[in-house]
């Protein structure tokens, strides 16, 4: 009895495997061939390139030690190539003579703890804000309260070009790849940013009407009690970086604005301003001078959008490239969605056009033509400054 059992439970086992071996998918396609990854690090591909100006900068400032107190686990890169850093007259020999510090201070803006590989760049159709590994005191600015600042740089793909902060530094696809980080060889030396958006219109001579508005209208918010607009230009450790686009003083004249006194009488024309309170909405609005409607669209009104709530320190930052690429996703984006009985909704009041290679921008809504970037992508400490021939009006 016992041996019958056993046949029969081994004639199931057997026709249960029949049935499994019946039901198994045939193989679709071929395999993937397998693919082994670097075999040697980036420390090791940058002890073996051509790059010697970096490397005798690397070695003299300690940047080992400085790379493995970041703690990350990969690393990205641009190792400016030799003939780059002759040109910004970084020879041998001043190397050699510059104490680690100062190099030490040169080197991290360009070491980035972030996976950018290239087809991670290649995926986003603009630029990636990546924080660096240079920080640094902002000193004499008393908005920053001895915070230290973070450098950030904004890689791309455009084209056949790796794009850094708006400006072509190499052709794609050149790069170094280790185990643990990636290398890309660039063709110039990447300046740090030295002045806020506010110092620098005060610098340049073709703001002086920009500049002469800001100041009219702060002294007419100042002489009410209300809080002046001047203050997301000079930047602070509570507002994220962001967009300008400065309108010069052409474009003032353009418009009949001649001097300080005709942009005055213009704000006085609608003064005073009217109380705040609730739109049809129920969103609450801050009323503006009659010039700051205008000027609003220039970028202070995305500032609003860009204060530190949830602690991020690059808000809506665009360059050229960004503005061509993106054309369409960027105009009129909403930034912050409004709520009701607090702030409305922030929204890019700007609508811009690739114009065969080159930006285009004017005010959503409206039949103006199209203005182009008089002067583009200069960056500034808290974000990115273009210059613009004309006024975005309604």
């Amino acid at each position: 009895m016992t041996s019958r059992i056993s046949l029969l439970l081994l004639l199931l086992l057997s026709f249960a495997a029949c049935k499994k071996q019946d039901i198994e998918p045939e193989p679709v396609g071929e395999a993937i061939p397998y693919k082994p990854g670097p075999d040697k690090t980036w420390q090791q591909q940058l002890a073996a390139s051509p790059y010697t100006r970096f490397r005798e900068a690397w070695q003299r400032a300690g940047m080992d030690e400085t790379v493995k107190k970041g703690g990350a686990g990969f690393y990205t890169l641009l190792v400016p190539d030799d003939k780059a850093f002759d040109e910004a007259g970084w020879t041998s020999d001043k190397i050699k003579n510059t104490d680690a510090a100062t190099l030490t201070s040169l080197l991290t803006y360009y070491v980035m703890p972030a996976r950018l590989v290239p087809e991670s760049i290649a995926s986003v159709n603009g630029s990636t804000p990546t924080a660096t590994l240079s920080s640094r005191e902002l000193t004499g600015r008393d908005e920053w309260y001895g915070t230290k600042y973070t450098d950030f740089l904004f890689p791309a793909k455009s084209g056949d070009s790796l794009i850094i902060n708006g400006n072509a530094l190499a052709k794609w696809g050149q790069y170094l790849e280790g185990s643990n980080g990636i290398i890309y060889p660039i063709e110039h030396l990447i300046a740090q940013p030295q002045q806020t958006m506010w110092e620098y219109l005060q610098s340049q001579p073709q703001f002086s009407l920009y500049v002469d508005a800001i100041r009219i209208s702060d002294s007419l918010y100042a002489s009410v009690w209300m809080n002046e607009k001047s203050a997301f230009l000079k930047s602070s450790p509570t507002f994220a970086q962001f967009t300008l686009f400065a309108p010069t003083n052409e474009a003032f004249i353009k418009n009949g604005f001649h001097n300080a006194d005709d942009i005055l009488q213009f704000n006085l024309r609608s003064w005073p301003l009217p109380d705040p309170g609730y739109d049809d909405n129920m969103f609450w609005q801050t009323p503006s001078t009659a010039m700051d409607s205008i000027l609003n669209a220039c970028g202070p009104e995305v500032a609003t959008a860009s204060q530190l709530d949830l602690n991020y320190r690059v808000g809506p930052v665009y360059f050229s490239n960004d503005l061509v690429n993106n054309a369409s996703g960027l105009s009129g984006i909403v930034l912050r969605a409004g709520q009701r009985y607090n702030e409305g909704p922030v929204i890019i009041r700007l609508s811009f056009i690739n114009n065969n290679g080159q930006p285009g921008i004017r005010r959503i809504n409206t039949n103006y033509p199209y203005i182009p970037l008089k002067q583009k992508n200069t960056r500034v400490i808290n974000g990115v400054v273009h210059e613009v021939d004309d006024l975005f009006k309604r």
